[in-house]
């Protein structure tokens, strides 16, 4: 189905830098775009239909939903299959997610979905299977081009995560090696191919066929977003949304064979630079077809539950939605509906996570937030209730797309908007949270060349004692109070320090106050003292550059 040489030579010509697409726009990171000559392409193909991505800690469940996220730490967990929809075409950014998420769900809204009411679960799954099989492709074997490892590895790490691949991959592609990106898309060539020839084998047997590569087998990933999804897909509401955004001539697919032809394309298209049939006239258009069908179906969602006036009320707004009609007024009069009736509060059904207009602040989930910082920044956000300051709204007004956690984000935003001991607790809190270990480290012990910190400490340099702000924060010696807008509290004892912060081998938190201060590189090893090296090696602060291997 790929053409390889084509292939090669169209990643060895793609320039990666200076990509004339938003990221903002996109709702991505604009380092996930330019990892790759494959993100690359992915992000100008998604910009020219119009697709983008929702912000998930921005984006409420619908109301509906039986298993919405929770945080832990300033995380929201996501599970896999309770809020991901093929069939809307608005993907979704997480922040804890890795960067190379970004392309794989902007990729999902390029090839789409094949859905009816009324056809069998195998019919799901296998639809399903072809709807992640390019992303997939994108994932491990076209995004692997040209992309910037560290130099312990080398290809792609599957299931394992490295903190220092990530941040080499967001300092940009490097140039493309024609003989090693010859063996990645070779690969993804015949991976491409025998994935298709299982689900033809599928589709004449009549039972499911696996093609197992590696830990990859999306066969039991369509058997499992069948068993997710497949009630919701023969109710009335998913019903009476295809009829109304997904039927022929709506933007969907209809048929198992149409949606193979249209991940075909979508694979050349990243993979060989051919050319793609739009999806829509322009990308203001597409925009508005996807927010029109991702905002209907969490109307009809609701429609389902309701009855009589109520529910004739919202499936006209959905049938406006259907027509045309501008979505920011459409959630106007729903905000109204729901004084008359009742109705999922707007703040949450409204919440879709991508601007919707002025006229909707509950576009950006600010309770879900706020529940967030309290999970990650918990005396921090008591500061601000103590001074009668709601800081969620402004805060999440500039919070753009970053694959950083929510607590860190803040923090920076602290720094510029209320500045001081304040903004430095809550920097702190976030650290605490997301300081970890080395589990290298702690198997292969202290013995060996150089020092180094663990990949998982965290350096936090302050003007102040944040400490010691902690402490007085939490026993009441301290609070917060508002002076023109700002967030202010009083610094118990001033001080600068600098502190080393991680996760000991049995995973609790060790906290360090060093006497030197960090450079834009971060803390330099061989300026601390002998005596702190040796107290910070016992605390497992300092680990071996290198280990003996005689």
């Amino acid at each position: 189905m790929l053409d390889v040489d084509a292939c090669v030579a169209f990643s060895s010509a793609t320039e990666v830098r200076g990509i004339p697409v938003s990221g903002e726009r996109l709702g991505i990171a604009p380092s996930d775009l330019a990892r790759s000559p494959a993100a690359a392409r992915v992000g100008a193909l998604a910009a020219s239909d119009g697709l983008f991505l929702s912000h998930f800690e921005h984006r409420v469940a619908a109301p509906t939903s039986e298993e919405a996220p929770t945080w832990s730490d300033g995380v929201l967990v996501e599970d896999k299959y309770a809020v991901f929809r093929h069939e809307i075409r608005i993907g979704s950014f997480h922040p804890g997610h890795r960067a190379k998420w970004g392309a794989h769900e902007l990729c999902h809204g390029l090839v789409g979905f094949a859905a009816a009411p009324g056809v069998s679960p195998l019919f799901v799954a296998t639809a399903a299977r072809l709807a992640e099989l390019v992303p997939v492709v994108l994932w491990y074997f076209l995004d692997e081009v040209g992309l910037r490892r560290c130099p312990r590895h080398v290809g792609p790490l599957f299931r394992t995560h490295c903190v220092d691949c990530e941040a080499a991959a967001a300092r940009g592609a490097v140039p493309v090696q024609p003989d090693r990106a010859r063996v990645l898309l070779a690969d993804a060539a015949r991976f491409l191919d025998g994935e298709l020839a299982a689900i033809a084998r599928t589709l004449r047997s009549g039972r499911p066929c696996p093609h197992v590569w590696g830990s990859l087998d999306l066969c039991s990933d369509g058997l499992a977003y069948a068993a997710a999804h497949g009630e919701r897909m023969r109710g009335e509401a998913f019903a009476l949304w295809h009829e109304r955004f997904f039927a022929a001539g709506a933007g969907g697919l209809q048929q198992l064979d149409e949606l193979q032809e249209r991940a075909v394309a979508v694979a050349r298209a990243i993979a060989q630079g051919a050319e793609l049939s739009p999806l829509v006239t322009d990308p203001e258009h597409g925009r508005q077809r996807w927010i029109a069908q991702d905002l209907g179906a969490r109307l009809l969602e609701v429609w389902e539950l309701t009855e009589g006036a109520c529910a004739r009320a919202l499936l006209a707004l959905v049938d406006r939605l259907a027509e045309g009609a501008d979505a920011a007024q459409v959630a106007t009069d729903y905000r109204q509906l729901a004084e008359e009736h009742v109705l999922p509060d707007p703040s949450v059904l409204l919440a879709v996570g991508y601007e919707l207009g002025p006229s909707v602040p509950e576009a950006r989930g600010v309770e879900q937030v706020e529940e967030g910082l309290a999970s990650v920044v918990p005396l921090t956000m008591e500061l601000f209730e103590d001074a009668a300051l709601d800081p969620v709204p402004a805060f999440l007004a500039t919070d753009a797309p970053a694959r950083e956690p929510l607590g860190l984000r803040f923090a920076r935003w602290m720094d510029t908007h209320h500045p001081g001991p304040a903004a430095e607790l809550a920097g702190y809190e976030a650290a605490l949270r997301r300081a970890a270990g080395e589990p290298e480290a702690v198997v292969l012990g202290a013995t060996g060349e150089g020092w180094r910190l663990p990949s998982g400490a965290v350096v936090l340099a302050s003007q102040h004692d944040p400490v010691r702000i902690a402490e007085a924060a939490s026993s009441g010696e301290t609070e917060g109070r508002a002076v023109e807008g700002r967030l202010e509290i009083d610094d118990p004892s001033p001080r600068a320090t600098t502190l080393v912060i991680a996760r000991d081998g049995a995973g609790e938190l060790v906290v360090a106050d060093v006497e030197a201060e960090p450079g834009p590189d971060g803390l330099d090893v061989s300026n601390l003292s002998d005596d702190t090296c040796a107290g910070l090696v016992e605390l497992g602060l300092l680990v071996p550059c290198r280990w003996s291997v005689g």
